[in-house]
């Protein structure tokens, strides 16, 4: 089995975060996000995996290597210049043209069992499969509209506009039989969404949808990819929790795991990574992540926050729903509330 993961987009959404470090890399509870994705590729039984880059396409590509790590053969396709959705795969062709295969974003947290979504499109002799999701306000920022044969009658109004049909989301993971490739024009930018498969559809291909119920969150945006650190502290995902969670990492659920830690005051949930040093009357939590090597200073609070790898947070500051990159300081006695830090 084959996938690919589209990674070489500019993160405009986490900006001023991106400017430094590609989303993929991005961590989720102290690991990489491609790092969970490669990893549930892996198990699902994917054995080969495309991943395209272009921004900051150096540091991806010396971080991915040649996958032995997570026991794949990785191909780096590199765009000089964004392709889209489409494009992508296109340019990627050679890799991925004899079997159906496995496509996704890698910002996606998604609890899904891939394989199953692979044999059920290979069941269905689909075009494409979409895994989508029921939302009420699906309309609102383009609705998938699937009938009650799971057939995908129209993708935000393209290539019809008026069709009955349940509303749904794109979760934006599916699976591509391959002589769609054939459809797609080379070398030039292309969207999956408004373009090949809505022209799909109005063909009288078989693109269907595939219901997915269970946990999905994209974490392309600040306020979701902090909701996907709280969900995993709350331990609704306690499988993902085990996935994402390296094991030096602490998470601390209860008051008495908090008072085991020393003198610093701690309200759980937060999770503790290797080599952190608090001040004994700092205050830190409910639901804050901090990465290897942070530092809170005296007096300083910590609150609903995940901060990066070897961050100071100096005496008395103040730090509410932020996200903090690698290596910041923090100033003595500053606020941050509701933003990104990567000073």
């Amino acid at each position: 089995m084959k996938a690919m993961v589209l990674a070489a987009g500019f993160g405009t959404r986490m900006l001023p975060l991106t400017e430094r470090v590609p989303k993929p890399l991005f961590p989720l509870m102290s690991q990489p996000l491609l790092t969970s994705v490669l990893w549930q590729l892996r198990s699902a039984g994917v054995e080969e995996v495309v991943v395209n880059l272009h921004h900051h396409a150096v540091q991806l590509a010396q971080w991915l290597g040649d996958g032995q790590q997570w026991d794949l053969q990785v191909h780096q396709s590199y765009e000089p210049e964004i392709l889209g959705t489409a494009g992508a795969m296109k340019r990627a062709a050679t890799l991925l043209h004899d079997a159906p295969f496995i496509m996704l974003n890698a910002d996606v947290v998604i609890d899904i069992d891939l394989a199953a979504v692979w044999r059920w499109h290979c069941e269905h002799d689909a075009s494409v499969t979409m895994v989508v999701r029921p939302d009420p306000a699906a309309r609102q920022y383009g609705a998938v509209i699937v009938d009650t044969t799971d057939h995908v009658r129209c993708i935000n109004g393209r290539p019809y506009t008026d069709v009955a049909g349940e509303d749904t989301v794109f979760t934006g993971v599916q699976v591509v039989s391959p002589h769609v490739l054939d459809r797609i024009p080379r070398d030039c930018h292309v969207s999956t969404t408004a373009e090949t498969y809505p022209e799909l559809i109005a063909r009288g291909e078989r693109v269907v949808a595939y219901r997915h119920t269970g946990y999905w969150m994209d974490v392309g945006v600040p306020e979701r990819y902090l909701q996907a650190h709280w969900d995993i502290l709350d331990g609704k995902r306690e499988a993902d929790c085990l996935r994402y969670t390296p094991p030096d990492t602490r998470i601390i659920r209860t008051p008495a795991e908090a008072r085991a830690v020393g003198a610093a005051r701690l309200v759980p949930p937060v999770a503790l990574g290797q080599e952190v040093s608090l001040a004994p009357n700092a205050y830190i939590g409910p639901y804050v992540v901090l990465g290897k090597g942070c530092c809170v200073e005296a007096g300083a609070e910590v609150r609903e926050s995940v901060l990066w790898e070897h961050v100071t947070v100096g005496a008395n500051a103040s730090i509410r729903r932020t996200i903090v990159a690698d290596a910041c300081r923090i100033p003595a006695a500053s606020a941050w509330d509701n933003t990104v830090c990567q000073v």
